[in-house]
């Protein structure tokens, strides 16, 4: 049964809500948790990223940094990607702020082959000085750095970030 553009709506709504909110990650519809670990932590090595730009409920942007799994992996992870670097070519791009998940909101997460990871992020629709921005680099929550192209030409902060967690439908 296809999901109604209302229910995405809504979905994206929540999550979107939650995570300017700064609280955890909610989740709705088919989304399901992978079996229980513990597994080792992720590491660079044993995911495929990519970032996409979505559709915002409200006047921002809204964007998702998705984790999927290499072939036969199950890795963990535990919090948001964190030491968020935009850039424009080799240039960093500097006053981007970022906003972090209130502490003690993270929960552990199995990113599998068939259970990907996403941290969404949230941005100001318009500003009177967007940034040019063609990558991201960050840090996994518990280890290894990370490169990848970002989707849009232009950004502004502050970039409200949320925890690695199951996707929203």
């Amino acid at each position: 049964m296809a999901i109604s553009s209302k229910f995405r709506r809504a979905a994206t709504a929540t999550a979107l809500s939650a995570l300017v909110g700064g609280g955890a990650l909610l989740t709705a519809g088919a989304a399901t948790a992978a079996p229980a670990g513990p597994y080792p932590w992720c590491a660079p090595g044993d995911l495929n990223v990519s970032v996409t730009e979505g559709h915002a409920p409200n006047d921002g942007r809204l964007f998702a940094i998705t984790f999927e799994a290499k072939p036969g992996v199950s890795c963990d992870v535990e919090g948001e990607p964190s030491t968020l670097t935009f850039f424009n070519g080799d240039e960093a791009v500097e006053g981007i702020s970022t906003v972090i998940p209130e502490p003690g909101s993270e929960q552990r997460y199995t990113i599998d082959e068939q259970h990907p990871g996403v941290a969404y992020l949230a941005t100001p629709a318009e500003s009177a000085d967007p940034k040019p921005v063609s990558s991201i680099t960050f840090d996994l929550p518990q280890r290894g750095g990370i490169s990848v192209a970002w989707p849009s030409s232009e950004i502004d902060g502050p970039v409200r970030i949320g925890n690695i967690g199951p996707q929203v439908s």
